[in-house]
């Protein structure tokens, strides 16, 4: 009798778990699609632009209203890392379904490129208390992530839109998030305007270069990618790279130094954004100075 309340249940659950399949496939089927991929710069992108850089002033605006301390960079985090982390959920699941073929995962939309790693510091960042740990974490939110939000953003590549009107959205929110939040990071006082802050933020993108390299020369000794291109941070060997002067120096170069320009041009990248919030803070200081001189 236990056996075959047992076998009952597990029928029951599986059942269950086919209609939610089904009620997915559904869904996924029936997912808004255009007749062709938006342009760069055609209606959609500059729509979706407008929105980010309208927000992005407002922040500036109101600057003086956000909220500060512990406690509000807590909840913002946590809403940071988990709406990263829901979009990135149903990026996956819309990649790995075809209308015709069925179930099957696209490696080349494994994510760990280098616009995928702020899901993983906001989620390891999040349940930290504050220390040099979350700090040095902080201050890659605040630097590596804008610059790689307003590269897709402002120079996206072709085959960064999709057909798929949710990819596209997901594409925009994601960036225009990245952009966002680093700006919070700076303009709450949570990351400070300091030569340290673009230390702190490289020693923690320096590794993640060396995980994509280990990832990327595995799928090519295993195979375990079946035939989909895998090229994490499109440092590859094996892949041709098209980010502009980096493609000249892989094709002219050996790998080591086409791998060693990409890591530096990021972190130029970096250490470039750090050094704008230097010179605002100058700014602002000297001109504070003069009015109260002139006052």
């Amino acid at each position: 009798m236990i056996s075959g309340a047992l076998r009952k249940r597990e029928s029951t659950g599986k059942g269950r778990c086919e209609e939610r399949v089904k009620w997915l496939e559904f869904l996924l089927d029936h997912t808004p699609r255009l007749s062709d991929r938006p342009g760069v710069y055609g209606g959609f992108h500059v729509g979706a632009l407008i929105t980010v850089l309208i927000l992005f002033f407002l922040l500036i605006l109101f600057r003086k209203r956000l909220p500060r301390g512990e406690r509000a960079l807590r909840r913002t985090l946590w809403v940071f890392a988990l709406g990263l982390l829901l979009l990135e959920i149903g990026k996956q699941v819309v990649y790995s379904y075809d209308p015709q073929t069925g179930w099957s995962y696209d490696w080349s939309r494994f994510p760990f490129q280098f616009c995928s790693t702020p899901i993983y510091i906001a989620l390891l960042a999040a349940p930290l208390h504050d220390g040099k740990l979350r700090r040095a974490l902080l201050c890659f939110l605040a630097t590596y992530s804008p610059v790689a939000g307003c590269a897709v953003l402002f120079w996206p590549s072709p085959d960064v839109f999709s057909p798929i009107l949710f990819l596209d959205i997901h594409t925009m929110i994601w960036h225009g998030a990245m952009l966002l939040f680093g700006l919070y990071l700076w303009l709450s006082d949570h990351v400070q305007p300091v030569i340290r802050t673009a230390w702190s933020a490289f020693l923690v993108y320096l590794p993640m270069n060396f995980v994509a390299l280990a990832l990327n020369e595995a799928e090519h000794a295993f195979g375990f990618a079946g035939g989909d291109a895998f090229n994490m941070f499109y440092t590859s060997r094996y892949y041709t790279c098209h980010i502009p002067l980096l493609s000249w120096v892989q094709q002219n170069a050996p790998y080591p130094v086409f791998f060693a320009s990409f890591v530096l041009l990021l972190g130029f990248g970096g250490l470039a954004v750090t050094l704008g919030f230097m010179l605002i803070r100058r700014a602002r200081t000297w001109w504070e100075t003069r009015r109260h001189s002139m006052a």
